[in-house]
């Protein structure tokens, strides 16, 4: 619960972004309902933020519900303080986001208002809404292979050019936090990826004979098993890595009499990489002792490469038994813990900047790893590991190199059974992939069936890859990323498109989001926003009224209202979404102001039916004034006819609800750079 000393009954400690415009509007709607309030809430940004389990900001009883049926549960409370006498002392309050409310959310909606249940159900308009990725997801950067939720605004991001179908590298401007989701596992023959439903895909459209067969954007919900999706085949030739520099012990140091000296290599190279990769299978290290070792038995392969490369490479000391190779070096132990590669076999991994190394380097590196945990089968080799991360780095790594790489297999050895001639103490799981050369397609003597089995065939960088299967995983924890210009990215090896945005029922006309991109065919969003003030007033909804994040007053006057009335009553709030909008948090009152000055936000209430008041405007500005801080409206600058069309807009509302002041005129002023702060 929220702070008892806290006079708001939203407190602070949420996670809402700076600038929010949905946590300044629930902390008014709140405050002013009071504490005798239940509120219903659904899955979305405003549960994601207030409620990081077992936290709460809501210092009133509040229930979270799925994304689609906060009416329907809100519906069960009332009725059950109906039946207990003591619904005319409580509050109930029902409340969503754009899709809860106008899309997947209106049918339990609907039925709320016709049944007539005394509730106040809260819309807040941020106009579109999110789909996204498990937080398990690797993301391919200039900077080498990242978890995702280690991607910082400014990462430079591998992405697919839809014009050239090149490998590219652009800017990340945003990264968000979207909570607890449904996700789905989409698994192709080499590749795997967990998402939500909603989450766009590049997939191959075929239009028939002797049409051209195109790429486009479909959800995971709506890709079905044997669809083609595209997937990195190839990365550029990196360069050398550079080894970060260390604080070397000296002879001399305190407590440092005796030091096994030992030459550090500057930067990446073949021999190097080779021993690493044995590291990464049978090395450990032991800061304690100053330690380094290697589990490679005499007469094995592994230690009479691993000497030769010690010897080359560092110059130092070893120490061998029958089964170990030792090598007592503390600065051995500091130059390995700055290369990224995890502590214990089921924490070590390869380092995300294996994957921006030169081809011959990378190769070094795989013929490490098989010298310590791999073995060759007939036409393939087989790499085996109990650490299932390092497995799927693994996968991604050779994809880019040109090999042809399984599924991750597992296998489990239950407790006590036999493990190189020893008992388990516990069970145990360990997984395994094989891979081979690809063998090249001869395009030219089988040019059509080569482009009908991979429209990408001849691509240097991205082929498609046949959907296997699409199964739920359950709930996780996920995030979202925005990319400039190209608005997609690779994750897991596939591209996806920009998460962030998506368009909802109430997405504004010509509005860019991740599903209704700009491009030659398109200018953003092709639909007008759905009337649902409208269509409250059609249910027969008591009390139906907009308002606005920068008007605050006006946002306590109207729940104040909604909640002395009986019987169902809407208001829908607009709260600028600083990220999805892309505009800057400290202006977020000052956007909310100007869609209401300009008409494309009219303030308004509904009474029974009536429209008993409309706010004027005194000053009606020029719909650029709000367009022009925002990015998601950037595209429409540069054209006086997409101005036109939403100006359009503006003016059918001033008309409709006649909120023209009888001495208002257009404001004839220049846009300025920033906006007014009355």
């Amino acid at each position: 619960m929220a702070d008892k000393n806290n006079k708001h009954l939203f407190g602070s400690g949420h996670t809402a972004c700076a600038g929010c415009g949905q946590a300044i509007a629930a902390r008014l709607a709140v405050d002013v309902a009071g504490a005798n309030t239940i509120i219903a809430n659904n899955t979305g940004c405003l549960e994601v933020f207030s409620t990081a389990y077992p936290q709460s900001a809501w210092g009133v009883p509040w229930i979270h519900s799925l994304f689609e049926n906060a009416a329907a549960v809100a519906s069960g409370i009332e009725a059950g303080l109906k039946y207990l006498g003591i619904k005319d002392k409580i509050n109930v309050i029902a409340q969503a986001g754009d899709g809860g409310t106008a899309d997947i959310g209106l049918q339990a909606l609907s039925g709320m208002w016709e049944r007539g249940h005394d509730i106040l159900y809260i819309c807040y308009d941020n106009e579109a809404y999110m789909n996204c990725l498990s937080l398990s997801t690797l993301i391919f950067t200039k900077d080498g292979l990242k978890k995702i939720t280690d991607i910082k605004v400014g990462d430079e991001i591998y992405a697919f050019d839809q014009k050239t179908h090149q490998l590219v590298l652009k800017e990340c401007s945003g990264v968000f936090d979207n909570g607890v989701k449904e996700v789905f596992e989409l698994k192709t023959r080499h590749q795997a990826i967990k998402a939500t439903g909603n989450h766009p895909f590049l997939v191959l459209k075929r239009n028939g004979r002797g049409r051209q067969n195109v790429l486009t954007w479909k959800t995971l919900e709506n890709i079905k098993p044997g669809d083609r999706v595209v997937t990195l085949k190839k990365i550029e030739d990196g360069s050398p890595y550079k080894f970060p520099e260390i604080d070397k012990v000296e002879k001399g140091d305190y407590k440092v009499n005796k030091l096994n000296e030992i030459n550090i290599p500057e930067q990446s190279n073949p021999g190097v990489m080779k021993y690493l990769g044995i590291f990464i299978g049978d090395g450990w290290r032991r800061q304690g002792r100053g330690e380094v070792g290697f589990a490679v038995p005499a007469g094995k392969k592994a230690r009479e490469v691993l000497l030769d490369l010690h010897r080359k490479i560092f110059d130092s000391k070893i120490s061998e038994d029958k089964e170990y190779v030792y090598i007592n070096s503390v600065n051995l132990i500091k130059f390995i813990d700055t290369l990224g590669m995890g502590v214990g076999a089921k924490n070590k991994n390869i380092p995300g900047w294996v994957f921006t190394l030169p081809q011959e380097q990378r190769e070094s590196f795989i013929e490490g790893l098989m010298l310590a945990d791999g073995y060759d089968l007939k036409t393939s080799k087989r790499y085996v590991s109990a650490n299932l991360d390092l497995l799927k780095r693994l996968r991604l790594l050779l994809q880019t190199m040109d090999y042809r790489v399984g599924k991750i297999h597992t296998q489990k050895k239950l407790k006590g059974a036999l493990c190189v001639k020893r008992r388990l103490l516990a069970d145990s799981e360990y997984g395994y992939i094989c891979f081979s050369r690809k063998k090249g397609k001869n395009v030219k003597a089988y040019p059509t069936q080569s482009r009908y089995a991979d429209f990408l065939v001849e691509n240097k960088f991205f082929q498609t890859e046949e959907v296997i299967s699409i199964e739920s995983n359950g709930l996780e924890p996920t995030l979202d990323l925005r990319v400039e210009d190209e608005h997609n990215f690779i994750a897991d090896g596939i591209v996806v498109h920009n998460t962030g945005v998506q368009r909802s029922g109430l997405t504004p006309f010509e509005s860019a989001t991740s599903t209704t991109p700009i491009g030659a065919q398109s200018v953003g969003n092709p639909r007008p926003k759905k009337p649902m003030p409208e269509i409250a007033v059609a249910h027969g909804v008591v009390y139906v009224a907009t308002a606005s994040a920068g008007y605050p007053r006006d946002i306590q006057n109207k729940v104040k209202k909604a909640i002395s009335l009986k019987g169902p009553k809407y208001i829908q709030i607009h709260v600028p979404c600083p990220l999805g909008w892309r505009h800057d948090p400290q202006i977020t009152y000052d956007i909310g102001k100007l869609a209401v000055e300009t008409g494309l936000y009219p303030l308004i209430e509904y009474e029974f039916g009536k429209l008993t008041n409309a706010r004027k405007l005194s000053q009606i500005k020029p719909v650029e004034e709000y367009l022009k801080f925002q990015g998601r409206f950037k595209h429409i600058m540069a054209s006086a006819e997409l101005i036109k069309q939403i100006q359009a807009v503006a003016d059918y509302n001033i008309d409709r609800y006649g909120l023209r002041a009888e001495a208002a005129k257009p404001s004839q002023t220049q846009p300025s750079n920033t906006p007014s702060k009355a």
